[in-house]
Formats: C-alpha cells, structure tokens, sequence
C-alpha cells in the first residue's frame, strides 16, 4: 500500500462520525443475523458502535457495529486474533466469538447509504478497573496478564495485521502533522520534543525489536475485575487496536495508565513491568527504549484526541476526557532522568527472575 494511500486511509478513520444506530436497529440486527432475541444497551466508543445484548435466554453478547470505513480485512484480523487466543491459552478472559447463523464470523448491513461489518462476541462480565483502586500487586498481575497474551499472540499473523492506523506507535512520526491541534504552546513544545526523540533514538532501531501482533491498548477501561473480589481480573475487553508492532510497544502503553501522580511517575508502572518480565522477559534494548516509548503513547493520545476534538466539536468534552492526565503524565516523565529511569527498570527486572 502506497504512502499516499495509507494516509488518506488514516483520515477517513479520524474524520467520519461513528454509526448512528438505534437501539431498535441493533436488536432487529441480532435476530435477523444471529438468531438472537435481546434488548439492547449503548456502549461507549470511540470510532465504532457498540451495544450490549441482553438475550431472552439470560444470556449476554456484545455487538459491534464497524465505522464503514473500516476495511473488512482488518475486522477479520481482530475475529480471527480472539479464535487464536482461545485456542492458545483458553485461561485468558478474552471475548469469544459468535458466529451469525452462516458461520460467518461477521456479517455486513447497510444504512443511510453506507454498509457496516457487524459482529457479535460473548459478554465478559466485571466492573471497569478504572473505577477500582490499583495497588502493586494488581497492577503486577495486569503485567503478567500482558505478557500472557503477547505469548498466546507470539505465532499469530494475518493479511490484515499492519493496519494504516495512527495509534499504532512504529507510526509516530506521522503525528507530527497533528501538533496544530494543541492549542498551548507549551504542551505543543514538549509534544515536539518527544516526537523528535522518537525520531533520533526509537525509529533508527525499530527493525531490530521483536515484533508480532499485539494488544496494543491495556487503559483503565478495557482491565475488569470482579464485581466482588475486586483485586480478581475477570477480562480484558476491547481488541480493535490489535496491530503487528514492537512487542515492547504493548507494555509501553499498558505502563502509561499506570505512572504515578507524583514527582516519581514511574513508581506506579514498576510493578507492571516486573511482572511482564517475570512471564516474557525484556531485551536490554526494549528496557533502554521503555520510558521514551510511555511518552510517545502519552503523546498519542494529546495529539489524536486533540485532532479529532477540532474534527468534532459536540463531543470535545468526551475526546479531551484524558488529555490533563495525559499532559501531567508527560510533564512528569519528562523532568525526570532518563538514565535513572532506565536504570530503575533494568532492576526490577533482574529482581523478577
């Protein structure tokens, strides 16, 4: 695929509004397809439309309505992904997928003029870790977890793996065009920096990583716990960023929701990142690229959420929800030593064998 065509791919995906259907659509959708009787439930989601089902049965799903600019390709990349996972390491709390009533693991509709893949996955159920405390141990459960899926994951491939998708940080270097959309200088500097590091340091060695398809999105609201053991994992939803990518780049967002709200931001990620070695242990190189690869997803979500915010006004206040975090986050990471950070990781690791 041509440069020129990814990019134009990258911004139909950020600039067309997710599907607009109704709750009584979806549900006409899981019975005509899925042969599956439910009321239904609005999800939150970003670029797609998601509902919950709940079936006559008692029984719960979850349906996704795809973004049409959506390549079918890559929705098969992610169905066939969780049918991997599950034949790997069937202990993982992933979403299993349901096939329609031709076995089908997606079917396609149209409305208002445009057609949409739709699929269904079985519900995963547990309250959001964003709205749980997190302590040490947990949060070194959530890296062995990580490292557990990357393994399930480690022989996996499809011709749908390497998406034009600008989450996926081996591309941060096209963020660049997006630093316009911060409105603070300051914030806009210190987004520069980090992509000009990621340029001088990250990309000349990107080759040289190991990597295969990963999770790429472990943040507060895709981790569930248990309802009433709250410090049990009970799943881990949401696989639409799944992409081919450094392995490293998996624990290097996981570890961004985990930094600290102090002068010493790494301490919270520490745990996490033992806990990942402890399964699937760190290369040197991947230690010494860790802190500059949290700052780069830091910088991600400002410059993304940011870009689309202008796209779409009415829902600023939902695309910005986590752009202070974010800029404090970096702000932090980036006063603080890098060779001493570096150092602090390298330590833990060796404390994890």
């Amino acid at each position: 695929m041509s440069k020129e065509s990814t990019q134009a791919i990258i911004k139909q995906m950020l600039t067309t509004t997710a599907p607009a259907f109704s709750g009584e659509q979806a549900a006409a959708i899981a019975l005509k397809y899925f042969a599956i009787r439910a009321s239904t439930r609005p999800l939150v989601s970003e670029r797609d439309q998601n509902f919950r089902l709940d079936a006559d049965d008692g029984c719960r799903y979850t349906l996704k309505i795809s973004n049409h600019a959506e390549q079918a390709r890559v929705v098969d990349f992610q169905n066939q992904a969780l049918s991997h996972i599950a034949n790997a390491d069937p202990t993982l709390p992933v979403p299993r997928v349901i096939p329609d009533l031709e076995g089908r693991m997606h079917c396609r509709v149209e409305h208002d003029g445009n057609h949409h893949l739709v699929r269904v996955l079985g519900w995963v159920d547990g309250r959001e870790l964003n709205n749980t405390e997190t302590g040490p141990d947990l949060v070194n459960r959530l890296g062995r977890l990580l490292a557990r899926l990357g393994l399930a994951l480690k022989d996996f491939d499809h011709p749908g793996s390497n998406p034009p998708f600008l989450w996926d940080m081996k591309r941060a270097g096209g963020l660049r065009a997006l630093l316009g959309s911060i409105e603070t200088p300051e914030t806009r500097g210190l987004a520069a920096q980090v992509l000009d590091d990621f340029d001088t340091r990250i990309a000349p060695v990107l080759d040289s990583l190991r990597t295969q398809v990963i999770y790429s999105d472990m943040n507060l609201d895709n981790v569930l716990v248990d309802e009433t053991q709250p410090d049990r994992i009970s799943g881990l939803i949401d696989f639409g960023d799944l992409v081919k990518s450094p392995l490293i780049m998996d624990l290097a967002i996981a570890s961004a929701y985990q930094l600290s709200n102090s002068e010493d931001p790494l301490h919270g990620a520490l745990p996490m990142i033992k806990g990942y070695h402890a399964i699937n242990p760190l290369q040197a190189l991947e230690q010494q690229l860790l802190p500059d690869l949290i700052k780069t997803r830091l910088v991600t979500s400002l410059l993304i959420g940011s870009y689309r915010a202008t796209l779409f006004p009415e829902n600023r206040e939902y695309l910005l929800t986590s752009f202070a975090t974010a800029y404090k986050a970096l702000d932090r990471l980036s006063r603080s030593s890098r060779d001493e950070n570096v150092r602090r990781i390298s330590e833990v690791c060796e404390t994890a064998r």
